[in-house]
């Protein structure tokens, strides 16, 4: 039988090195260059100031290119610069495929663009909703642009990998026709869990109840309803703790909570602010933690997505506490029945202290959590992803 000829992708990530979207490419990456691709994946520096390009060999088929940035401002960092680099990889390298990241960043739709013009295969990856998002303030013109790139890509590149069924459906709408969705998945995790043991060396109680969230950054609204959540749990039981790695009343300020949420509450006292969580103790608090905690507002931005510290909790083995509003990642949670899932943060305090005493209860989540880690990792998912890879090339 004769052999599949060995596929080159060129993989554009925006993000930099150990932020966001990163941990998507990368996973992505990596499954990949598994199943026998050849892949080149091109981010950004995290370094603020780097004026080189960085080669790191990830393994024998994949190659990360940290790419120059000169951090002045959000907006300004060098990506026309790496957009320019990137268009340089795709034309003078032999790639059979482009798969380009984050349609509204100038380092992904530039090579996208230009490639095009040359004749080159582009996939444009859609994992978020910019369109949908508050994040730009009085930022209209970055607004007008958000929503140009988002409206008219789908009419210009046919071939698109989505994060969610909200943004297949709204890609079909603008124009795209060949779409394949692409959730954020489940890294592999080979931690043995020791409750105990995590407990001792993160000096926690043995005997006390820990729910955990973690996360870059908390806008208001998911602080809103962190905090709001948390006030229930802790009227139904008080000797709960949530574990945080941020200050409360320091993002109730930050967040201009204060009116909702008075600083004097007594439930704040239970919340322990664990700093930044390293890399290296990520696994003890998943492991010492009862469950983790995902909370929303009620948004179709938040509906598009699918959180990559969704993976990274059931990677823990984590039943995950989720508001119901129809976001990709509540509906498939709610599919394999392993996070505790309601439309409204009361209902969702009362399921989860209910669960945090059920011992039966526990057991069959944690029997579905197991299932969905093998069905959602990155490895399973990523099958896929080679087939429509096989599907553009050949056609």
């Amino acid at each position: 039988m004769k052999k599949k000829k060995q596929l080159k992708i060129l993989f554009i990530e925006p993000c930099h090195v150990g932020f966001g979207g990163y941990f998507r490419a990368i996973n992505i990456c990596t499954s990949l260059s598994k199943k026998d691709l050849l892949i080149d994946l091109l981010v950004a520096s995290k370094k603020k100031f780097s004026f080189k390009i960085t080669k790191t060999s990830i393994n024998k088929n994949l190659n990360q290119y940290e790419l120059p940035r000169f951090y002045f401002h959000f907006f300004i960092n060098g990506r026309i610069l790496r957009g320019l680099i990137a268009f340089l990889f795709g034309i003078f390298n032999r790639y059979d495929i482009i798969h380009s990241c984050v349609p509204v960043q100038l380092e992904s739709n530039i090579p996208a663009i230009l490639l095009k013009l040359f004749g080159k295969k582009v996939v444009i990856d859609w994992d978020d909703y910019w369109e949908g998002s508050a994040i730009f303030g009085e930022y209209k013109i970055m607004k007008k642009y958000v929503s140009f790139c988002e409206n008219i890509f789908p009419k210009i590149f046919k071939n698109y990998t989505v994060a969610s069924d909200f943004l297949y459906n709204l890609a079909l709408e603008r124009g795209a026709d060949k779409i394949l969705k692409i959730i954020n998945g489940v890294p592999k995790n080979s931690f043995i869990s020791n409750i105990n043991l995590s407990r001792e060396k993160l000096k926690l109680d043995k005997d006390r109840k820990y729910l955990l969230t973690f996360g870059h950054t908390y806008t208001k609204d998911r602080a809103f309803y962190l905090f709001k959540f948390f006030e229930q749990v802790y009227k139904k039981d008080s000797s709960i703790i949530l574990l945080f790695n941020h200050d409360p009343i320091k993002l109730i300020a930050k967040e201009d909570l204060t009116a909702e949420i008075s600083i004097k509450s007594q439930f704040l006292k239970n919340i322990k602010n664990t700093g930044y969580i390293e890399k290296d103790t990520m696994n003890y608090y998943l492991d010492a933690a009862d469950a983790t905690i995902f909370l929303t507002g009620n948004h179709d931005n938040e509906r598009a997505n699918f959180p990559i510290r969704i993976g990274t909790f059931l990677s823990g083995n984590s039943v995950v506490i989720i508001n119901d509003i129809n976001s990709e990642a509540s509906n498939t949670l709610k599919k394999y029945d392993c996070a505790i899932v309601s439309k409204d943060y009361e209902s969702l305090a009362t399921q989860t202290v209910k669960y945090l005493y059920d011992e039966s209860m526990q057991k069959r989540m944690h029997r579905n959590v197991l299932k969905a880690n093998v069905d959602l990792s990155w490895d399973t998912i990523t099958v896929n992803l080679k087939k429509y890879y096989y599907s553009l090339a050949f056609k």
